[in-house]
């Protein structure tokens, strides 16, 4: 079953819970204030006042106390405000120099998420307990908590502030970007390949009702279980119109329901629908593509023309690609447990995909010989690996790229050099065809 209405659907919305600045620095910020209440018991109940006084740690006076939990609180404040800054530089300048939508993926940066947290929970520990310190309490255990908690948080920003310094790299993020994409592919692939020509004779023949979309938006996610489970109730079949990533209008229809049930119940079949605002990586392989190929395109660009991080695009576009085209697609027919058809899912075709992202980029690299020559390059690995249902697929790309490359290449030895790539490139092709 396809990975973009596959059963991980928990896991996906989970993600999107977690993602962002708000849910996990929360989380681990109240785990800082419990840890307040935890240590103060502690120094209550005296469990550790014997080991504290085998060290030395004998007693810390009020004014002490006060004075070492107010400097940590107060300069936890101030490093939160100084990462929450950096943070936005960073977003600024990954947005200006790479994509606007990698801010998606910035947010949901684990590490920038947690420093936020941990600063937070040493912030809101040492507050507590600066607020019951008092004459005649015990607090050893507290204080010394909390200056742990403050060195943790030391060397966690440090290990922060390098981090950041790797994401505004281009080249370490046009890696990050094809991991994710590479996910995508591998779990839309997940199950062996098994379209079979005869798929669609698999739907059954029943009275035809369209069903609308409840709100605009983009569609994020279609769970495919709960469709299935919807359809096995109707005792019929839902056809699904729509991908992820498609923005669909309120009231446009997203799917077709085929049964002899007199006006099902829709509401599960609306929550199998995800509409979100924006659109999210998570599921959605042409989202990833699109970042992919934007940044290339930007690269590309006059007022930038940088090659090389095109290029660097490009290699990273076909080795995903690949993944691809050495499998065959997988089977749009959705069956339950007992083998009845009950869902046909609208997926994303290979040429597609391909051409989604050679097309743009072959038309900007057209008088680029450099890209032009890396362009056909790729191509050709490409057809070293891939399935010979999907050779002519590569063979149309070599063609459109020779049929620019004569209108926009005008220096002879250019051109000369290109021809030659785009002949061994076919030479490939020829063999695995053979």
């Amino acid at each position: 079953m396809p990975l973009a209405y596959q059963d991980d659907v928990r896991e996906q919305a989970l993600y999107r819970l977690i993602k962002g600045f708000l849910f996990i620095p929360v989380c681990i910020a109240l785990l800082g204030a419990a840890l307040a209440f935890l240590t103060l018991y502690i120094d209550k109940l005296g469990l550790l006042s014997n080991l504290f006084d085998m060290f030395g740690y004998d007693s810390i006076s009020v004014d002490g106390a006060r004075s070492v939990l107010s400097t940590i609180a107060g300069a936890m404040m101030s490093v939160i405000s100084l990462v929450y800054s950096l943070t936005l530089v960073v977003f600024t300048l990954a947005a200006g120099n790479i994509s606007p939508r990698l801010l998606e993926t910035f947010a949901s940066n684990r590490t920038t998420q947690i420093t936020i947290g941990l600063l937070g929970a040493t912030f809101l520990y040492a507050l507590f307990v600066l607020f019951v310190v008092e004459d005649g309490r015990e607090v050893r255990f507290s204080v010394g908590m909390s200056i742990i908690l403050a060195a943790t948080s030391f060397f966690w920003l440090v290990y922060f502030v390098n981090d950041v310094a790797g994401r505004i790299r281009v080249d370490a993020e046009i890696g990050r970007i094809q991991t994710s994409l590479r996910n995508s592919i591998d779990m839309l692939l997940a199950s062996e390949p098994r379209e079979q020509p005869n798929d669609r004779d698999g739907i059954p023949d029943l009275p035809v009702s369209s069903v609308p979309a409840s709100r605009s938006g983009y569609v994020t996610l279609i769970d495919s279980e709960r469709l299935s489970a919807f359809a096995r109730h109707i005792e019929g079949f839902v056809e699904v119109l729509v991908l992820p990533g498609t923005f669909v209008i309120e009231g446009m229809p997203i799917a077709e329901i085929r049964t002899r049930a007199e006006e099902p119940d829709l509401e599960d079949l609306h929550l199998a629908f995800k509409v979100s605002k924006a659109r999210a990586p998570e599921g959605d392989v042409q989202f990833s593509v699109h970042l992919m190929v934007e940044i290339a395109l930007r690269a590309l660009s006059p007022g930038i023309n940088d090659s090389y991080t095109a290029m660097s695009a490009i290699d990273h576009l076909s080795a995903s690609f690949a993944r691809i085209l050495q499998r065959g697609a997988p089977s749009a027919l959705v069956c339950d447990e007992d083998g009845a058809p009950r869902v046909w899912l609208n997926l994303l075709e290979v040429n597609d995909i391909v051409n989604t992202a050679m097309r743009p980029l072959r038309q900007s690299a057209r008088t680029n010989i450099l890209v032009l020559d890396h362009l056909v390059q790729a191509l050709g690995k490409m057809a070293h690996v891939c399935r010979q249902e999907h050779l002519p697929l590569i063979r149309q790309q070599l063609l459109e790229i020779a049929m620019d490359a004569k209108q926009a290449v005008r220096s002879k030895p250019d051109r000369a050099q290109l021809a030659r790539r785009i002949y061994l490139a076919r030479q490939v092709i020829m063999n695995k065809s053979k």
